[in-house]
């Protein structure tokens, strides 16, 4: 009975959160590592001059530096505070460049998108490229960049938000934050892996 009563709480504070995780429910997802499989992709931007284009090529950002890619919602209070603690650290952007992916393309929209992450007077602002349309574009073979059967989000494991995940230059994840909240632990620990890469 407990068991029940405890999936039923989990199941209504997911559908509670529009996109985000219960701090103690994060640590114990996994993801679906299959295939090994890597992947890209070509996405819109929100078009500002931090995004540098309206289009970003995950590929072409690769062979530049390693990237954080940063997956969010509108409504999620762990991404509010990542974003945050990323923006307001010392991060080294030759070492790593953030990129914030936008999750849930289905249920917000790109102006909700703007207004948290986008817009300067805003708590959230991102300061670095933010794109969307994850759910709805297909991910390209990162090898081939053929196209694949899978969208952006599901090619890259249907990550819950926030996911802070590090790719190195031949895309690979090779570190994923654990936290739910900002960590600025967890971001230096990212920070000596990208500078790692770099040897």
């Amino acid at each position: 009975m407990r068991k029940v009563i405890g999936f039923l709480l989990i199941l209504i504070l997911l559908s509670a959160s529009a996109g985000c995780l219960a701090e103690d429910t994060q640590g114990e997802l996994e993801n679906d590592e299959g295939d090994e499989k890597r992947y890209t992709f070509a996405l819109p931007t929100l078009g500002r001059d931090v995004d540098g284009g309206s289009m970003l090529d995950l590929t072409a950002e690769l062979e530049q530096q390693p990237i954080l890619l940063f997956w969010v919602s509108s409504q999620c209070q762990g991404c509010h505070e990542w974003a945050e603690g990323i923006r307001d650290s010392d991060l080294n952007y030759s070492l790593m460049q953030p990129v914030t992916i936008h999750r849930y393309g289905n249920f917000e929209s790109e102006d909700k998108i703007m207004q948290v992450y986008g817009n300067n007077s805003s708590d959230h602002y991102s300061p670095w490229p933010v794109v969307t349309d994850a759910h709805s574009r297909l991910a390209l073979d990162f090898d081939t960049r053929e196209p694949s059967e899978l969208s952006v989000v599901e090619a890259f494991g249907n990550l819950p938000t926030p996911s802070v995940i590090l790719l190195d230059k031949s895309g690979n994840v090779v570190w994923e934050a654990t936290s739910y909240w900002y960590s600025a632990d967890q971001l230096e620990e990212a920070g000596e892996i990208a500078a790692g890469l770099g040897d």
